[in-house]
């Protein structure tokens, strides 16, 4: 009978047992006072270091420590997140100033690296701190660490520094604010609002459209195509294509090259799987089922933990995948 059961059910959900879905944790809360976490990052001590884009302040997170307030000097203006090189440089996007800033980790000084605080563009091929930048909203790095990848979203662009000469070029969209069609060459293609930007091991930039609801992506030839969501605001998990999004905000790459998204409006982490060419929700919920509340920002440690911004809950929740 058990054999029948299980066959039958093998056309209907498989007979493999269900892998529970660890719980979160909350790392930091609101009574740390956190206000609108939207980065993370982590230093080699395994410090946290963090971005609030509505508080305006850059913070470092040392277990069992309050929190230590870095760069009070420097005039932040809606930071969304920050990313770190294995050699310690680390980089912000300073959004509404029109900056990319770095912070020396040692001396705690802070310098501009790009942008030149006018809203703008001013084209490509010319030194990052010349650029104009419109909103620079989200950055990442490649997987080399020779690229500073930058959602540039009122320009509608993704444009990356190169970090050996300090040049800035583009990666796609030429300015216009629309959906590229399949299969046409990104840097000759419009962009609808690049919310967030993220390189895989393979070569592979994926873009977020916030506007558009959608997960596109530059493959290595250069040619670009929409890979997750309909263009329509909806939340429904399953194949990509058919899948819902809703105004998502960021995306890493975890270990397995798939694609974690905060999927801010729909209140949601979702995982794209390009192998299976599914999206599904992974977490909606923080400890004790409270609801995520806008999530901003999620980032991947090296060894597979996800760290989590809910950011308009003020928490900062961790989840062992």
């Amino acid at each position: 009978m058990r054999l029948l059961l299980c066959f039958i059910g093998a056309f209907l959900i498989g007979c493999s047992p269900s892998k529970k879905t660890p719980e979160p944790v909350e790392i930091l809360g609101p009574a740390s006072g956190l206000k609108n976490p939207f980065g993370v990052a982590f230093d080699d001590a395994g410090n946290m270091l963090i971005t609030e884009y509505e508080g305006g302040r850059l913070w470092k997170f040392t277990q069992g420590k309050p929190l230590q307030r870095l760069a009070e000097d420097v005039p932040f203006n809606g930071m969304h997140n920050l990313v770190r090189t294995r050699d310690g440089r680390i980089y912000i996007s300073d959004t509404r100033a029109n900056y990319v800033r770095l912070l020396d980790e040692k001396t705690g000084k802070v310098t501009i690296v790009a942008g030149t605080g006018v809203a703008g563009y001013n084209g490509d091929g010319i030194p990052a701190i010349e650029a104009q930048l419109n909103d620079p909203i989200s950055i990442s790095l490649s997987p080399d660490d020779k690229r500073l990848y930058i959602a540039d979203i009122r320009n509608a662009r993704v444009r990356y520094i190169d970090l050996e000469t300090g040049l800035i070029h583009g990666v796609a969209g030429t300015g216009e604010t629309a959906a590229p069609e399949d299969g046409a060459l990104a840097i000759t293609s419009p962009l609808l609002d690049p919310r967030g930007v993220a390189e895989d091991s393979r070569g592979n930039i994926y873009i977020l459209s916030r506007r558009g609801h959608a997960l596109r992506v530059v493959h290595p030839d250069g040619r670009i195509s929409t890979v997750a969501g309909t263009g329509v605001a909806h939340p429904t998990d399953g194949p990509a294509l058919q899948a819902g999004l809703n105004g998502p905000k960021h995306l890493c790459i975890d270990l397995d090259d798939t694609v974690i998204i905060a999927d801010a409006e729909n209140h949601l982490i979702k995982r794209y799987d390009p192998e299976a060419e599914t999206l599904v929700t992974i977490l909606d919920h923080g400890p004790g089922g409270t609801p995520l509340k806008r999530p901003h920002g999620v980032w991947v440690t090296p060894e597979g933990i996800l760290y989590i911004c809910d950011s308009y809950n003020d928490r900062i929740l961790k989840l062992k995948q």
